[in-house]
């Protein structure tokens, strides 16, 4: 990634009235690619950000996936899912590791089958995909009429990472889809996590529940009393929707691990934000009554302004949550420094879930927390931050105020 900005020189104080230090975030390496230990597991971070490519493509992500499907080996599985697809060199390696004796297993979201684009003709040739739907929906599990499957995910049991070395039990994951336009186009990200099974094994038994189209009474997938719909393990925990309509919040529930005060700072990243998480949207304002100092950047909406319901947009900014409109922007991430338990931490939240009730209760979809870094040293937390920067920083980036929506 390229970095146009220094941290803000407010993040390198110490408050008179504590002893802990605000964060600052180490710049970057110039690229968009970043290594991490999570958890005790090799850990990478990717990241589209068109603007450093004079707002053209940014190929980063797709052809890190590309890699991983080609240097999958005979006899290994690969699991995705991918809810759209016009990048044909994608499906194009799918089928070449396929042909080589590579067990590959995709399910898609239901629009794409009348698609006639070469991409999905390619994915029709491989022996094991799918296309979704329900009713009316397009989605895998949820029974929504307005339902997608909107999960961004794949698995390896076997296959390279960066550096080449040989890789077991390998899940990826993020906000980028395999289009253009939501993919290199776009502002977005994904994370590879190497080595950790019981990760792997609980994304490869969403996978499976897609696979099998398994729905359930009331749209209600996601259940902790019975364990279904939530994959704990030690590099990070990932939580599936649809949830059932009026009982918890999945983003909402995993923020609420942290205790907001002044040394907090959230940072959130997101396509659009509707009035239809009400629930999130009172969390942020509660952190930021609390002291934690916030800022998001969203992407635009089909007019050119940004894509944030006019209610929400004003609550959160007379609450004083600093906003701004950037366009393309995709991701949908939370990076958090705060409070956890009696210490503090620096945490990065990813996955396919917008800030919309169709994220919670309509589609299916992935919401991945990430183990936390401590310490002077926490590289996945600084990318994160530096990609947020990249969009929020960004010379055409609009400040948002009460007067100026939709801020364009």
């Amino acid at each position: 990634m390229r970095r146009h900005h220094l941290l803000r020189a407010g993040m390198a104080l110490i408050l008179g009235v504590l002893t802990v230090s605000v964060p600052t975030a180490a710049q970057a390496a110039p690229d968009d690619t970043v290594q991490a230990t999570i958890g005790g597991y090799p850990v990478w971070a990717h990241f589209n950000n068109p603007a450093a490519y004079d707002s053209k493509a940014d190929n980063t992500i797709h052809l890190e996936l590309q890699r991983l499907i080609n240097a999958a080996p005979a006899g290994s599985t690969i699991r995705g899912t991918l809810h759209s697809l016009s990048i044909d060199s994608v499906a194009n390696a799918l089928v070449q590791a396929q042909n080589r004796g590579v067990t590959v297993m995709v399910v898609l979201d239901g629009k794409n089958q009348a698609s006639t684009d070469p991409g999905i003709g390619l994915i029709k040739q491989l022996t094991n995909h799918k296309f979704c739907s329900y009713g009316g929906g397009r989605a895998c599990i949820s029974t929504s009429a307005d339902g997608d499957m909107h999960t961004k995910m794949f698995t390896f049991t076997s296959t390279t990472d960066p550096n080449g070395t040989a890789r077991s039990n390998v899940s990826w994951f993020g906000s980028a889809n395999m289009t253009y336009t939501t993919g290199p186009n776009s502002f977005n990200n994904t994370i590879t996590v190497y080595g950790d099974t019981a990760l792997m094994n609980g994304l490869n038994a969403n996978f499976n529940d897609m696979w099998n189209r398994k729905h359930y009474s009331g749209n209600d997938y996601y259940d902790s009393a019975s364990g279904r719909g939530y994959y704990q393990a030690t590099a990070a925990d990932a939580y599936a929707s649809p949830e059932g309509s009026g009982q918890t919040d999945t983003i909402v529930t995993r923020l609420n691990d942290a205790t907001p005060d002044a040394n907090c700072r959230l940072r959130i990243g997101m396509a659009f934000i509707t009035g239809g998480r009400p629930g999130l949207t009172s969390l942020v304002k509660r952190f930021k009554a609390a002291g934690c100092q916030i800022w998001v950047v969203v992407g635009s909406d089909s007019d050119g302004g940004i894509n944030v319901t006019e209610s929400v947009y004003d609550d959160l900014l007379s609450a004083g949550v600093k906003i701004r409109h950037m366009d393309m922007v995709h991701d949908k991430f939370f990076a958090l420094y705060a409070k956890f338990g009696t210490s503090y931490a620096y945490r990065v939240y990813t996955g396919s879930q917008n800030w919309s009730a169709d994220a919670l209760t309509d589609n299916d979809e992935i919401f991945v927390k990430m183990a936390p870094e401590t310490g002077t040293t926490h590289p996945l937390y600084n990318a994160y931050f530096n990609h947020f920067n990249d969009a929020y920083d960004n010379t055409n980036a609009v400040t948002c105020t009460t007067s100026n929506y939709p801020c364009k």
